[in-house]
Formats: structure tokens, sequence, C-alpha cells
């Protein structure tokens, strides 16, 4: 088994940290205005997303 490795340089990772940051910030708006159920329950969507992500970008097996 291959572990996964991304490597993100330049522009890729400024991207990826900007991406990061906003749907932090979303994330926190939907808490402070919906509830933090809203805020749990978008941030799990997030980690869902970003797995499924990787998932896509890992080589076969």
């Amino acid at each position: 088994m291959n572990p996964l490795t991304i490597v993100l340089t330049g522009k890729g990772l400024i991207t990826a940290l900007g991406l990061l940051a906003v749907a932090v910030l979303v994330l926190l708006a939907v808490g402070w205005l919906a509830g933090p159920g809203y805020a749990l329950a978008g941030g799990l969507g997030v980690v869902l997303l970003v797995k499924g992500l990787f998932a896509l970008l890992k080589p076969a097996e």
C-alpha cells in the first residue's frame, strides 16, 4: 500500500489555503447566523468533500 502524497507548490498551495480560509469563514458565518448545528453539518460536508477529492486523486492500486 503506497501512501498518498500530494505536493502543492507555489500558486496551488496559496489557492488551497485560500479556499480553506473561505470555507472556515463561511462556516463561522453560518454558525453565527443560523446556529451551531448547521455549522457542524456544513463542516462534516466539507470533510466528506475533501476525503472524496483525495479518493479521486489517489493513484489506482
